[in-house]
């Protein structure tokens, strides 16, 4: 009997090349800003010709404890802080900071700082606007 053989053709078989890249591991996220970080009563106690009393109630909503705090906010008719309590305050423009002092740094959730101060005005004294507590949006009640 005869004999076949049979003859295959051998196909080089190729592995694709990997190519590694070098990755950076990427920088931690920031921690969230909480929607609304807190609340904010105002209230002018006293008015005069040209100067008023208000009192600020900021209340910590937010889940993480401030230490220390700043209180911002912005008037909308030229009002100047005169004086201030329970904070330092500091003005540019429209805009104050109000900072917390030695005896009242710390604002955990759910506590409540009580801030006053006087001002003065010459075109009316329309409630301020813009509250932020350590730079998050507050809502004002």
């Amino acid at each position: 009997m005869p004999t076949v053989l049979r003859q295959t053709s051998a196909v080089p078989t190729t592995t694709p090349a990997t190519t590694t890249k070098a990755t950076s591991s990427p920088a931690p996220a920031p921690p969230p800003v909480e929607s609304s970080a807190c609340s904010v009563r105002y209230s002018v106690t006293d008015q005069w010709n040209v100067g008023f009393t208000a009192g600020v109630s900021v209340t910590n909503t937010g889940s993480r404890t401030l230490s220390p705090w700043t209180v911002t906010w912005t008037f909308t008719a030229g009002q100047q802080v005169t004086h201030s309590w329970n904070g330092d305050y500091s003005q540019s423009g429209s805009r104050v900071t109000m900072k917390a002092v030695s005896y009242n740094l710390t604002l955990a959730p759910g506590a409540t700082v009580d801030i006053g101060f006087n001002g003065s005005y010459d075109h009316g004294n329309p409630a301020p606007v813009g509250f932020t507590l350590n730079g998050a949006a507050c809502k004002t009640n």
